[in-house]
């Protein structure tokens, strides 16, 4: 099988992307193209399903085109996509409306509705995971009270990755890895009703889809499609683990005891484990792993490196465009002049909740801002460059550190692994070394991996790492540097703190 290859298929907020990899996991070819993103009110975000699917087809014809390859050697279609959200269709399998994204904080006053009659923590108690404004049921209780006749023509209530599956396969289902932290027990790893009857949503329960583990999501690509996207008729499709999940496993985290972070769009720090992880409660997620008998306990914040790209596009703009017309990469010319300034960012302290919809993680808080803190007239935009930098390390910390278990190493997955100043802060914040594997598309290799696994390509997921993961580059600890990004941190979550009241203030006077 020298000549066979996999494609993985993977549903960003922002891009869709599809890549090409060989049996031992390199990455042989690929493309990108965005995704759609529509913000038809403040705070909302949504997605054109349809437009979704042309992105689809159109990378994977330019991927195989790329890679020329026979369709014939392309022996699974791996499919991951962004988590939460809710992607409607009818019976026909046509889009109800335009998908709710994952970021979308048209939800936020139901939230703390919930949270403040006791629902939100008895939701906890079923599912080990957090209500916020990404959940997908929270979403259907907007849809009832807002678009009620949106319901009624639903058939299933999909996310982003069962989308494509539909339209590849005409299958309508999940996956265990997103349904477990929405609407499963953590208990007893299986759907409860318990949670669709507190949010007064039971009646829509005919139209949550089954959701088996992710090897098991699997069915042949269909004719008509294979025609339209360049594929063999027939080639299994397997759907899962989403996105999250999918990087973990593509950088190797698989088995408890591993870490990961996800440095993408969103941040998302993770604990592979092998019973539910209950404290703190009432924050972050509890949900199943691609391998059997392994959990994620994972706390997501709503932003990572969106904040470094907000800051390059209002304060480097034309470094970026001068970049750009000379084919240069101003991610490394913006590292350079980061490096420059000392850490600590000469006392500069950036919180990173640049999100409209608040913040999920290692709290939950609608109203909270993104901030500066410390700046004075001796600061300069390098200054503040540096302390956006740290302000992401400094979230990452804040969540391990609430998770309370120790990091012994961290595996880095998403674009922020294509950092190594991020990595070397990492390792130096966590006092342990941080290993970023080779590649670069972790997400799509991981959805090739349970592809692989659930066609019989390798016998397990242990086979499928140790075969298709390999490390680029470890990052190990600076001895000493840990004590600083505790004091850091330690000012961090003061100010944070401080600002609870002023968040709450500046909600109701000034939107």
């Amino acid at each position: 099988m020298n000549d066979s290859f996999l494609l993985g298929i993977d549903a960003g907020t922002t891009v869709i992307k599809s890549t090409l990899f060989d049996l031992a996991g390199r990455e042989i070819a690929g493309a990108a193209h965005d995704s759609s993103f529509l913000t038809p009110r403040p705070g909302w975000a949504e997605s054109a399903m349809a437009t979704v699917w042309q992105a689809v087809v159109i990378t994977v014809r330019q991927t195989v085109a790329r890679a020329a390859i026979a369709p014939e050697q392309i022996v699974a279609v791996g499919v991951t996509g962004q988590g939460d959200g809710t992607w409607l269709v009818d019976s026909a399998g046509a889009p109800v409306r335009p998908a709710i994204l994952w970021s979308d904080g048209r939800t936020a006053e139901l939230v703390a509705k919930f949270w403040q009659s006791g629902v939100g923590r008895a939701i906890f108690e079923i599912t080990g995971t957090a209500l916020n404004t990404c959940n997908q049921a929270i979403h259907l209780r907007w849809l009832q009270e807002h678009e009620p006749e949106t319901l009624v023509r639903t058939a299933a209530v999909l996310r982003a990755k069962d989308w494509i599956f539909l339209c590849m396969t005409g299958v309508m289902s999940t996956d265990a890895t997103d349904a477990s932290h929405t609407y499963f027990s953590v208990h007893s790893q299986a759907f409860d009703e318990r949670v669709l009857a507190l949010l007064g949503v039971e009646r829509w329960v005919h139209a949550i889809p089954a959701a088996p583990r992710p090897r098991d999501q699997k069915a042949p690509l269909l004719d008509a499609v294979a025609r339209e996207l360049g594929l063999r008729p027939g080639v299994p499709v397997v759907a899962g683990p989403f996105d999250v999940a999918a990087s973990a496993l593509g950088v190797g985290a698989a088995f408890p005891g591993d870490a990961c972070s996800v440095l993408g769009t969103a941040g998302v720090h993770q604990l592979m484990v092998d019973r539910p992880a209950l404290e703190p409660a009432d924050i972050g997620y509890n949900m199943l792993h691609a391998p059997e008998g392994v959990m994620i306990r994972l706390l997501p914040t709503m932003t990572s490196t969106q904040n470094l790209q907000w800051f390059a596009r209002e304060f480097y703009a034309s470094e970026w465009a001068d970049a750009q017309k000379r084919g240069g990469n101003i991610w490394d010319a913006l590292e350079q002049i980061a490096l420059q300034e000392p850490p600590g960012a000469r006392g500069v302290i950036y919180h990173p909740y640049l999100d409209p919809a608040g913040e999920r993680a290692p709290f939950i808080n609608s109203a909270a801002r993104a901030q500066f803190s410390g700046v004075s007239a001796y600061h300069t935009r390098a200054t503040l460059l540096r302390a956006v930098y740290e302000g992401v390390v400094l979230s990452v910390l804040d969540c391990y550190d609430t998770m309370g278990a120790p990091v012994t190493s961290l595996r880095l997955a998403g674009g922020g692994a294509r950092s190594p100043l991020w990595a070397q802060m990492l390792a130096d914040a966590l006092d342990a070394p941080v290993i970023v594997a080779e590649g670069t598309e972790y997400g799509a290799r991981g959805a090739v991996m349970n592809a692989a696994v659930a066609t019989g390509v390798y016998t397990s997921y242990a086979e499928a790492v140790a075969r298709m993961v390999r490390p680029a580059r470890t990052f190990e600890p600076t001895p000493g540097n840990r004590a600083r990004y505790q004091t850091l941190l330690h000012i961090y979550r003061a100010e944070r703190q401080a600002m609870l009241e002023v968040w709450e203030l500046r909600k109701h006077l000034l939107t």
